[in-house]
């Protein structure tokens, strides 16, 4: 009997050792797979880059933003003092995950004339792109570089009450002409 008692816990201690394994060997897994993050011991990896930029008619600056991940996973940082634009206006404009490689044209705004002059900049994993700085060792933006439209984002909500206008004008006039001939045709 002193066997089997021996031989049953020496099954569950196998298959708690072995569970313990299994554990283990998923975490390990998890962590190799998931996209990295930045590390707050000073290991930078991700740098914003200034792509090019247009100046506007009113002297405001439209630039174009990307970055360069030097690491080979997509690396996540959160909006805060590793990832903040300034000023606090464009605050929700950077991106928060970050593919490994260049990717030009991250992010496009367009900066005032003031917003340059208090430093308009984005800081980013230890690097500050400051953007009138950056102009000087950057490029205008030729031709075919797709930009924002000017102008303050009403267009399509204008847009859509004109068509609404024209289409209730439409719809009422042709009720109007029905009416009439449903009128003609009962006399």
């Amino acid at each position: 009997m002193d066997g089997l008692l021996r031989s049953s816990r020496a099954r569950r201690l196998r298959a708690r050792a072995s569970r313990a394994a299994l554990v283990a060997v998923i975490g390990l897994v998890g962590l190799v797979a998931s996209p990295g993050t930045a590390s707050a011991a000073g290991t930078y990896t991700v740098e914003p880059v200034l792509n090019c930029y247009k100046e506007n008619s009113n002297k405001s600056w439209t630039v174009v933003v990307g970055y360069v991940n030097a690491s080979s996973s997509t690396v996540t940082i959160p909006r805060g003092a590793d990832n903040q634009a300034a000023p606090s206006k464009f605050a929700s404009l950077p991106p928060t995950s970050f593919e490994p490689g260049t990717v030009n044209g991250a992010f496009t705004t367009t900066v005032s004339q003031a917003d340059l002059n208090a430093g308009a900049r984005w800081v980013l994993d230890g690097f500050t792109l400051d953007y009138r700085a950056a102009a000087g060792a950057s490029r205008v933006c030729p031709a075919s570089t797709e930009l924002p439209e000017e102008g303050n984002g009403t267009g399509p909500a204008i847009g859509l009450v004109a068509a609404g206008v024209v289409g209730a004008a439409l719809v009422h006039r042709a009720r109007k002409r029905a009416l009439a001939a449903a009128g003609r045709d009962d006399a």
